[in-house]
């Protein structure tokens, strides 16, 4: 009798442990949809509605959402790539923070055009607002020895006074002595001139 409750739990034991295996086996093939994650040296940009974010997920499969949004322009190195079962791509920010690759684009590309549109954009409104409070954007504005849209001195113009060399010539007069048009609109509000 003993044999035969030894065999019994023998033959026990090891269906169990093929047991296992078979589900292991088929865990592993349900999941095979899923692409394994790639690592990344990628920069994305939020790009969904100004004012608004998207939400970060604790996983890209099956995940629930933080609580966490990011806002729409900011942008987040991603340390991983992965497919979920429905063919979406996701972005690891780290820390188990996932994020829809869909509503993002090339972080590297968007964060410096929207940074140098945000520096054009000041800069031109800041050169807009002098030529007006100088001149009123007039290139043949005349004020004593100041000539033109930026009322320039005529020795800084060398006696071209064309709209082209006047624009030259204020462009390099703010950047040497204010670094900036915004910075030279901000001494023209506190003296009077710039």
């Amino acid at each position: 009798m003993n044999k035969f409750k030894s065999a019994l739990i023998k033959l026990s034991a090891g269906t169990a442990i093929a047991f296992t295996g078979l589900v292991a086996v088929n865990t592993a093939n349900t999941s095979n949809h899923v692409q394994a994650a790639t690592a990344s040296n990628q920069v994305v940009t939020v790009n969904y509605v100004p004012g608004y974010g998207i939400a970060v997920w604790n996983n890209f499969q099956n995940g629930k959402t933080t609580g966490q949004y990011l806002k729409h322009g900011s942008s987040y190195k991603v340390i991983k790539s992965a497919k979920d079962a429905q063919g979406n791509t996701w972005y690891d920010l780290g820390l188990n923070q996932w994020i829809m690759a869909k509503y993002t684009v090339n972080g590297t590309v968007r964060a410096q055009s929207a940074a140098s549109q945000s520096v054009n954009s000041a800069e031109a409104a800041a050169k807009n607002w002098i030529a007006m409070r100088e001149s009123g954007g007039n290139y043949n504005a005349r004020n004593g020895q100041y000539i033109g849209k930026y009322q320039l001195s005529a020795a800084y113009l060398g006696g071209n006074y064309s709209p082209a060399n006047q624009e030259r010539v204020a462009n390099n007069y703010v950047k040497s002595r204010y670094g900036s048009w915004v910075n030279a609109k901000n001494f023209w509000i506190s003296h009077g001139w710039y």
